[in-house]
C-alpha cells in the first residue's frame, strides 16, 4: 500500500473516531461578526422546526437528498477525481470540470445536518470525503482535481475564454470548510480551506495577479472565511476581487455576462449569468456589512430593486433567458421557455436575507418567503430525489424532473439550502426580536442578556393564524417585531411588477392579541409590527393573517402575461396541471368573475391546499401549490391563464 494511501486512511479513522455527540455540538461561532448591519441570525441549531411542511422536507433532505447526492457524487466520478488527484487510483478526470464543486456543496448541506442532527453515519460518510480532499491539495495549497489529474500546466491559465471554474470551485471547498468547522467544531477540512486560500492570497491582489473570478463564488466565501478564522487577509482579498471586477486596469474585461463590464458601485441593472449575479450581490453585500461602505449598499440597493421589481418571476424566479442562463431586459419573464434556474433562486435568497440583516425591512423577508415556496422548492420532488434545473411556469407536457444532471450544480445546491431553513426564521438586534418567518418550532434568541425561549404553533403556509409564545429566562422589556407578509399587507409588490385584482369584496384584515387581549397592529414599521413591554415567561402573542384566494395581474410590460390572470393563497403560488384538468390545461380560460374555492387535502401530495374553480365553458378545474407540480402525471401545466378568448 502507497505510503499516501496509508496516511489518508489514518486521517479518515482518525476523523471518524468523533464521537456522534460531538457533531451535535456547533462551533462557537464566528471570530468575527460582522459590524454594519442591523439584525443578526440566531446559531442554526438553536431553531427547531417542528411544523407539518417543512419539517418532512428536512427529514427528507436528511434521509433521502443528502445520501443520494453522496451516492450519485461517488457513482459519476465526482468524489473520485479527488482519489486520482491524491495518487489513491489511477485514471483521467472524470466529468464536467468543475465537479469538484458539487462534493463541496454536499459537504456543506452535510455540516448543517450535523449540526443540529446527530447522525453518526453520515459524519463517517462526510469525513471520508473530507479526507480524500485534503489528500489531492498539493503542497503550495492549490487544489481542482481537472487540472491537477489531467493538465497540470494549465494551472490558472484558463480563468475566463475558455473558463474552467477553478476560483468558482475553490470559493465552494472554502464556504464548505467554513460551515462544517463552524457546525461539528472539526478543523480538517478548514485547514485544507486555508492553505488553498494562503495559495490564491499568494497569486492574486495588488502588485500580483488582476484577474477576477469568471463565476463569482470566492467573494462570499473568502468573506465567510474572514469570519470564521479572523485572519484579515481573506478579506483583503476578497475585497480585491470585489473592486477589481469591472476595473479595466489590469484585466481584459469579461463583459455583462459575468458582471464584468462596469465597476461593481457603478451598476444599476441586473444583467448575465443569473447565478452569478445573485452570488456577486451576495458577496457585495457581505462586504458592505465589513466596511460599511455606502456606496457598496446603494448598488445593492439598485440591483435588488432591478431584480425584484423588474426581473422577478411571481415564483420567486429569476433568469429569463435559456440563452446564457441570463437575465432578460425589464419585464421580459416569458413562461414556456422560462429558465429561472434553481440555483439562481438560491442565490436570490442568499442575497435577500443578507439586505434583511443589513436593513431589518420585510421587502427583503417577503421576497425571501415568495422564493422558498415557490421558485425554490419546486427544484427539489416531494420523493426528494428528482430535480428541476429550469423551474418553467408553462409546459406542454416535454418538461419533467430528473433524477441527476451532468451539471448537477442545482441538486447539490438543494442540500446546503433546505437544511439551514431555521437560520431565516429569526433575527435580533439590542433591542428587538425580529420574527420573520412563520414555522411551527421553537427558537432560542438572545437579546438585552437574556435568552429567550419562542414557540410558534401554527398551519402556515395554509392557514394564517399563529400561536406564538414568548418565554424569557426572566422578565425583560424588549420589542417583538412581527413581519405582517407582503401577501396580506400590500395591493401590488414593490415597484408594481405584481398587483392584486380587485375582489369586490371587502378586505379582511389582520388581527394581534397579546395574552388574549385584542392589540393594535398600529403603523408597520418597514413591515413590521411593534409590540413592545416587559414579556413574562408564557406571554402568548396570537396573530390572524387572512387568507383569501388572490387573482394576481402582471406589470402591462410583461408581454407574456398580458390579459393573463395568476392564483396565490398567503405566499403560495399556484398552477393548473393536465393530470387534474382533464388532461390539459392550454384550453384553460378563467374568467374574472369564477368563483375559486380552497380546500386542504392532507392525501394529496404530502398535504396539500387546492384552489378548486369554474372554467368559462363551465368545466371544475383544480390548481395545486405549484412547487408541486410534476410529482405525478406528466403533462401541460401553466401558472397563468386567460381570463377571456
Amino acid at each position: 500500500m502507497k505510503l499516501l494511501q496509508i496516511l489518508v486512511l489514518v486521517a479518515v479513522l482518525a476523523s471518524s473516531c468523533i464521537p456522534a455527540a460531538r457533531a451535535e455540538q456547533p462551533a462557537a461561532g464566528d471570530a468575527v461578526s460582522p459590524p454594519h448591519r442591523k439584525l443578526s441570525a440566531p446559531p442554526l441549531a438553536d431553531v427547531r422546526i417542528a411544523d407539518a411542511f417543512w419539517a418532512p422536507r428536512l427529514q427528507t433532505c436528511r434521509r433521502v437528498t443528502l445520501p443520494y447526492c453522496f451516492e450519485m457524487c461517488e457513482k459519476t466520478g465526482r468524489i473520485d477525481n479527488f482519489a486520482k488527484a491524491a495518487g489513491l487510483i489511477d485514471g483521467k478526470f472524470e466529468g464536467i470540470w468543475f465537479n469538484d464543486s458539487d462534493v463541496y456543496k454536499v459537504i456543506e448541506g452535510a455540516a448543517y445536518v450535523l449540526g443540529t442532527h446527530g447522525d453518526p453515519e453520515l459524519n463517517r460518510l462526510a469525513n471520508e470525503v473530507i479526507a480524500k480532499i485534503a489528500a489531492a491539495q498539493r503542497p503550495d495549497g492549490y487544489l481542482f482535481c481537472f487540472f491537477t489529474i489531467d493538465n497540470p500546466d494549465q494551472r490558472l491559465k484558463n480563468i475566463v475564454s475558455p473558463a474552467r471554474h477553478e476560483l468558482y470551485c475553490m470559493g465552494h471547498l472554502i464556504e464548505a470548510a467554513a460551515a462544517d468547522h463552524q457546525m461539528t467544531g472539526k478543523r480538517d477540512m478548514l485547514r485544507v480551506a486555508c492553505k488553498l486560500a494562503d495559495h490564491l492570497d499568494s497569486v492574486f491582489g495588488p502588485g500580483k495577479r488582476h484577474d477576477v473570478p469568471e463565476h463569482q463564488q470566492l467573494e462570499l466565501a473568502l468573506i465567510r472565511l474572514y469570519r470564521t478564522t479572523g485572519d484579515g487577509r481573506y478579506l483583503r482579498l476578497a475585497e480585491f476581487f470585489i473592486d477589481q471586477r469591472g476595473n479595466a486596469r489590469g484585466h481584459k474585461l469579461y463583459g455583462s455576462y459575468s458582471q464584468d463590464h462596469l465597476p461593481v458601485r457603478r451598476q444599476s441593472e441586473i444583467v448575465g449569468h443569473a447565478v452569478r449575479a445573485m452570488y456577486n450581490c451576495a458577496g457585495m453585500a457581505d462586504l458592505y456589512m465589513q466596511t460599511g461602505d455606502g456606496e457598496l449598499l446603494a448598488a445593492c440597493r439598485r440591483l435588488w430593486q432591478s431584480t425584484t421589481h423588474r426581473k422577478m418571476y411571481i415564483t420567486g424566479g429569476v433568469g429569463a433567458r435559456s440563452g446564457g442562463e441570463s437575465f432578460g431586459h425589464d419585464y421580459q419573464l416569458p413562461n414556456e421557455t422560462a429558465y429561472a434556474e434553481t440555483c439562481a433562486a438560491i442565490g436570490l435568497v442568499f442575497f435577500a436575507q443578507r439586505m434583511l440583516l443589513i436593513e431589518a425591512d420585510a421587502e427583503y423577508a417577503d421576497v425571501l418567503e415568495r422564493v422558498l415556496y415557490n421558485g425554490f422548492l419546486s427544484g427539489v420532488s416531494i420523493s426528494g430525489r428528482k430535480f428541476f434545473y429550469q423551474n418553467r411556469l408553462a409546459t406542454r407536457g416535454d418538461y419533467r424532473r430528473r433524477d441527476w444532471y451532468s451539471c448537477a450544480c442545482c441538486p447539490s445546491n438543494v442540500v446546503r439550502l433546505l437544511p439551514k431553513i431555521g437560520r431565516y426564521v429569526y433575527a435580533r438586534d439590542d433591542e428587538s426580536i425580529y420574527v420573520n418567518l412563520y414555522v411551527a418550532g421553537t427558537g432560542k434568541v438572545d437579546v438585552k442578556g437574556t435568552t429567550v425561549t419562542l414557540k410558534q404553533q401554527t398551519r402556515y403556509p395554509w392557514d394564517g393564524r399563529v400561536k406564538l409564545t414568548v418565554d424569557p429566562a426572566e422578565a425583560e422589556t424588549f420589542d417583538l417585531r412581527l413581519r405582517i407578509p407582503g401577501w396580506c399587507r400590500d395591493r401590488r409588490t414593490p415597484g408594481g411588477l405584481y398587483r392584486i385584482a380587485p375582489s369586490g369584496r371587502p378586505e379582511p384584515t389582520v388581527t394581534l392579541k397579546v395574552n388574549g387581549r385584542p392589540a393594535d397592529t398600529g403603523k408597520l414599521v418597514k413591515g413590521y409590527v411593534r409590540i413592545g413591554r416587559r414579556w413574562k415567561p408564557g406571554d402568548m402573542v396570537e396573530l390572524t393573517m387572512p387568507m383569501p384566494i388572490r387573482r394576481i395581474h402582471a406589470h402591462p410590460d410583461v408581454e407574456a402575461d398580458a390579459g393573463r390572470v395568476a392564483l396565490q393563497r398567503g405566499p403560495i403560488v399556484y398552477c393548473f396541471e393536465a393530470v387534474d384538468n382533464g388532461g390539459r390545461v392550454s384550453n384553460v380560460i378563467l374568467p374574472p368573475d369564477a368563483r375559486l374555492t380552497a380546500e386542504h387535502r392532507p392525501e394529496m401530495l404530502g398535504g396539500v391546499t387546492v384552489i378548486e374553480g369554474v372554467a368559462h365553458d363551465g368545466r371544475k378545474i383544480l390548481a395545486v401549490p405549484y412547487y408541486a407540480w410534476d410529482n405525478r402525471a406528466g403533462g401541460e401545466m401553466a401558472v397563468w391563464l386567460p381570463q377571456a378568448e
